[in-house]
């Protein structure tokens, strides 16, 4: 039998409370540079979520293009049609949605129902995966490339009571970000090594810990959450993953260094999400410029930032986000590409759009200054070690 007991919080460090605090800073601004309606009510956070969407599945070696992604999330369709990987990503879409508006109701019980109701909506594209049940049998974790066995569960017959233990430690919703970063990161630990459905372990355990950002009430938690860092940092994160693990369920290892490694994500995609917001405030100026000078009209503001920050356009997309008929926007689309600022690819409803060849110099330009002004892999440990700002 194995011991019913969960990983504990291991004791902060006086560095990782400073990097904590770093973290809220530049969540802070992010939050008033996201008050403005324009960029809130525009398309960052769609952006955001898709981004996110798209780097969690990937580390399941579930893969859909950025454009698939940010079609999942604005609920049209992607160009390959319903393809087994779209129903994975559009289920894991529909669970962390759930998750989000469940947290709207501040106080509201996490229990096992919801639990299993979130496992549903991300497996059940995939009935053999028994989509919403706590497993039954043993689990193990086999690496494909030297198919030996990386890390083995606990016995079936103790995952139900590991589980309430778990969903007990969070009866509470975090009052902070700090909280929330802290609980969310132990919540993903003791998911992911618990191991309590037969398959959508890391997925639930990645919408876990982003649920508990929900749960804070962070309004901009689309942009605080680190799915898409662990997507891009794959290799690192399985790597602490297996050496907090040991190999099988055992909760009495010290999980610092899995701590460590979430606070720093959260850093990381912190001061990813500040590139992105100055390199955004750079985009809207160009594009601000194109419709002073009459070469587009006003209203194409949202669809032409979209497309700027380095995203497809598509008929669709210009519709739903101008708000227009399907011949207004094709007039729109058409005048955009005789006015020299977008160009089309494709023909009929495989048509995109991208800026124009004239705009790209100037893109890259921008790309290269916010590489020069953010530096989105600093090490904030190694900073402080070196009496870094970690906020400048």
């Amino acid at each position: 039998m194995t011991p019913k007991a969960i990983f504990r919080t291991p004791r902060l460090s006086e560095d990782d409370e400073a990097v904590l605090e770093a973290v809220d800073a530049l969540r802070d601004r992010a939050r008033l540079y996201l008050a403005r309606p324009r960029r809130w009510e525009g398309t960052l956070a769609r952006q955001a979520r898709a981004r996110a969407l798209r780097a969690s599945n990937s580390i399941e070696n579930i893969n859909v293009s950025a454009d698939e992604a940010l079609a999942i999330v604005e609920g049209g369709e992607g160009e390959k049609g319903i393809t087994e990987e779209w129903l994975a990503v559009q289920g894991y879409s529909d669970a962390m949605t759930f998750a989000r508006i469940f947290s709207d109701e501040q106080g509201r019980p996490f229990d096992l129902s919801t639990l299993l109701a979130m496992h549903f909506m991300v497996q059940k594209h995939d009935l053999s995966k028994h989509p919403g049940q706590i497993r039954r049998g043993d689990v193990y974790v086999i690496d494909e490339a030297s198919q030996r066995t990386t890390y083995t569960g606990p016995d079936a017959d103790v995952v139900p009571g590991l589980v309430d233990e778990l969903l007990a430690s969070l009866d509470e919703p975090p009052q902070s970000l700090r909280d929330a970063v802290i609980t969310g990161a132990m919540a993903h630990l003791n998911l992911v090594m618990i191991h309590p459905f037969t398959d959508g372990n890391g997925r639930m355990s990645r919408i876990l810990q982003s649920m508990q950002l929900f749960r804070a009430g962070i309004t901009e938690a689309d942009f605080v959450s680190v799915e898409e860092y662990l997507g891009r940092n794959t290799a690192d994160y399985y790597d602490v993953l297996a050496r907090v693990g040991g190999g099988r369920w055992s909760p009495g290892q010290d999980a610092h260094a899995w701590l460590e490694f979430m606070i720093t994500a959260h850093y990381r995609q912190a001061i990813t999400v500040q590139r992105r917001l100055w390199r955004g405030d750079r985009v809207a100026e160009m594009v601000d410029s194109l419709i002073a000078e009459e070469r587009a009209p006003e209203r194409s503001g949202p669809a032409l930032e979209l497309v700027f920050g380095g995203w497809w356009l598509r008929n669709p997309q210009y519709r739903e986000l101008v708000d227009v008929s399907a011949s207004l926007a094709s007039r729109d689309l058409a005048s955009l590409v005789a006015a020299g600022v977008l160009e089309r690819e494709g023909q009929k409803r495989g048509s995109r759009y991208l800026p124009a060849s004239t705009f790209r110099e100037a893109l890259r330009e921008i790309e290269v200054e916010a590489d020069r002004q953010f530096n989105a892999g600093a090490d904030p440990y190694r900073m402080l070690a070196q009496n870094d700002a970690l906020v400048s």
